[in-house]
């Protein structure tokens, strides 16, 4: 098997094994190097990048800059952890009534749609409850006192 087509069935093989939702290029090298595949991260990136233009997996970019690459599967959208900074997959909210009302108030043609949250995931919420923090929409941004 060629160089390029092995390091692309080594990330699909990792990433299929479920251990996460989605990946960044260093937990896939850093994963794939526990695995005992020893492979540069330069071709972890290109055969990430090459595996999400053949649509085998999906690439998202969140705000933090960072790429993190998932199995393509049934649609759903994702929450971002801001605490411990996981993606988690989560249902989609939108039907194909709501694209169809976009459509006709704005003229344009959804063709797709990707939905990044950003909050705090169960873990990290529970760990808030167990120190008393408050969390979720009750919860206050601090005020500085002026």
């Amino acid at each position: 098997m060629a160089r390029k087509a092995r390091v692309s069935a080594a990330v699909l093989s990792l990433m299929r094994q479920g251990r996460r939702h989605a990946w960044t290029l260093e937990e896939l090298h850093a994963g794939l190097s526990r695995r005992g595949d020893t492979i540069d991260f330069s071709s972890v990136f290109r055969a990430s990048e090459k595996l999400a233009a053949a649509a085998v997996v999906r690439k998202l970019v969140l705000a933090d800059g960072r790429a993190r690459f998932e199995l393509v599967g049934e649609h759903h959208d994702h929450l971002y952890c801001t605490r411990c900074h996981g993606i988690l997959p989560i249902p989609c909210i939108f039907g194909h009534d709501d694209f169809q009302m976009l459509e006709r108030k704005t003229g344009a043609a959804i063709l797709d749609h990707h939905l990044i949250l950003s909050g705090i995931c169960r873990t990290c919420r529970r760990g808030l409850a167990k120190r008393g923090a408050r969390t979720g929409p009750s919860a206050k941004s601090p005020t500085r006192a002026r």
